[in-house]
């Protein structure tokens, strides 16, 4: 049989997901009857916030320069690519600010620093556009990650510049305590946050939209004084109280007006209107990218019974249950920031509690303080976190749930705990990430697979793109191509997985990013490998058939 008449009854047979691969290559033979077994990869999402914000993942501090940001950049996805993790949830609007260039919003002083001189060589410079590309080239999913009401940064900054929105809607802002914030009881103030997100899902090629567990301010306390008349004396009482959040002139108007009674229902409106409004936005632009929200751990004391604590539910006006049950989230990472043998159990009696609520199987994927392990003042020991990931998958073996977890912060993956030789992120990577992982696909946003990929001979014109399978990080402009695999049908390809056997009979495998033109496979050193195989995976996550072939030495 001939490779045309092979290709031919290759696109005949794609919806049965059947293709006999035939290449009349000098270098590359098909052979069905010795194919190898090509291995499944484990899928686990295994995540990091990046955060420019107190102490700095990215960028390590204020005002570097674009080249010093772009080093750095690449620095911390080599780190996390290289420790085990397939994808990065990125710190882009911090507290009315943007990482990348806006027309809402003025450069984050985590960028340029609290006074800069000149803007002039941001001109041109994206760092959003980079992050998107360079992570994607490594295999890493980017999540675009958003603080949607906070006004100001933990860490002040200085005074708002221009463009800011406390001096561009000022009758939006309120002052609680120490914190600057949105309010959300404001329509208008939502709409604008949400066209914010919006804005950034149409321009980049991300992953996924992620909010964390800012909505309404986490109650602060201040200091009353009073003075208190006896006789002809006078004295001063002082006394810590808990702060109101100040938004009497929007309860009035779009509460009490609207014949809302209970204040604290009227919030939980609020913020149930922006993440309901978000899910659906997203997905009417892009379906694929995922929304995720990581809120605290606690929905409700109680809840479940014997469980104590802060009450996100009553304090930030975080109804986290209902967007899961309802379906306004693709994933929840609820924030289970206490160690494994906490007093009340609450790092695997909530998890198991989470995972009850989730009627819909949408995805768990709990936020662990992985900082805590680094932190100088009563730290955890490291291998808490490692426990605490294999808690996780213990939890959910044998059943159809999705395995993740995603870690608080990334900078911890590069420190050097308790004089220890090897980094954090070594020993996770040689014990819990020794082998690689896909993240799980998301099929109730698609669940069609990609056809077998079709395979033919590379020739003058058809090379779109080249990738050494051996080592991704090589230029695009390879062109020394044993094959080309192009999409078997009309389902999206998002991402290649290629898979290698060497002549030491082991499996290595690569995440490539797909782009409009075919793979161009390009191995440096054919001698080192025996068996190539190459899947489709589509947006949504989902994997179709392996094409495999083998390499004639």
């Amino acid at each position: 049989m001939s490779l045309n008449d092979c290709v031919a009854r290759g696109r005949s047979d794609a919806r049965r997901f059947v293709f006999v691969v035939c290449l009349a290559l000098v270098s590359v033979t098909a052979r069905a009857s010795a194919q190898p077994v090509v291995p499944r990869l484990a899928r686990e999402f295994r995540a990091a916030w990046i955060s420019p914000t107190e102490g700095g993942d990215w960028p390590s501090r204020p005002g570097l320069s674009v080249e010093e940001q772009k080093a750095e950049l690449s620095e911390v996805l080599d780190r996390a690519k290289a420790d085990g993790l397939n994808a990065v949830l990125l710190h882009v609007r911090t507290a009315g600010d943007a990482l990348y260039p806006s027309r809402d919003a003025p450069w984050s002083r985590y960028l340029v620093g609290r006074d800069p001189v000149s803007l002039g060589e941001y001109a041109g410079y994206d760092p959003l556009a980079l992050a998107v590309a360079e992570a994607h080239a490594r295999g890493l999913q980017l999540h675009v990650w958003f603080n949607p009401f906070r006004a100001m940064p933990p860490d002040d900054l200085g005074r708002p510049v221009a463009g800011h929105v406390t001096r561009t809607h000022p009758k939006w802002i309120r002052q609680y305590g120490k914190s600057t914030w949105i309010d959300p009881g404001i329509p208008e103030a939502r709409r604008a946050v949400l066209d914010c997100i919006m804005d950034v899902v149409d321009r980049y090629d991300v992953d996924g939209v992620h909010l964390d567990d800012y909505f309404y301010p986490y109650l602060e306390e201040g200091t009353i004084t009073r003075t208190v008349k006896h006789g002809k004396r006078r004295r001063r009482i002082t006394r810590r109280v808990t702060l109101p959040f100040p938004d009497n002139a929007s309860w009035r108007r779009y509460g009490v007006a609207r014949r809302w009674t209970d204040r604290g229902a009227w919030r939980r409106a609020n913020v149930d209107d922006f993440v309901r409004t978000l899910y659906r936005e997203v997905k009417s632009r892009k379906r694929w990218v995922l929304v995720g929200i990581s809120p605290f751990g606690i929905w409700r004391p109680g809840h479940p019974q014997g469980i104590t604590g802060l009450d996100a539910y009553a304090e930030t006006f975080a109804d986290a249950r209902r967007w899961l049950r309802e379906g306004w989230v693709d994933y929840l990472a609820p924030q289970l920031y206490w160690p494994l043998d906490n007093y009340e159990q609450r790092f695997t009696r909530l998890d198991a509690w989470w995972r009850s609520e989730n009627v819909l199987a949408r995805h768990v994927w709990p936020g662990l303080f992985t900082m805590r392990v680094g932190s100088r003042n009563d730290p955890w020991a490291p291998e808490e976190i490692a426990r605490e990931v294999e808690a996780l998958r213990s939890a959910r073996q044998g059943t159809s749930e999705s395995l993740g977890h995603v870690h608080f912060r990334l900078r911890t993956f590069g420190e050097h705990l308790h004089g220890d030789s090897a980094t954090f992120g070594d020993a996770l990577r040689v014990a819990e990430y020794a082998e690689p992982a896909l993240p799980p696909a998301s099929t109730w946003l698609g669940a069609a697979a990609p056809a077998m990929p079709l395979l033919a001979p590379p020739s003058e014109g058809t090379v779109q793109q080249g990738t050494a399978i051996d080592d991704v990080a090589r230029p695009s402009s390879l062109t020394r191509a044993i094959a080309v695999a192009s999409p078997g049908d009309a389902v999206a390809v998002r991402w290649w997985l290629v898979q290698t056997l060497g002549t030491d009979e082991r499996w290595h495998a690569r995440l490539l990013p797909a782009t409009d033109g075919p793979l161009a496979l390009t191995p440096t050193d054919t001698l080192r490998m025996a068996w190539i195989a190459v899947t489709a995976i589509s947006r949504t996550g989902v994997a179709g058939p392996a094409a495999t072939w083998r390499v004639q030495r």
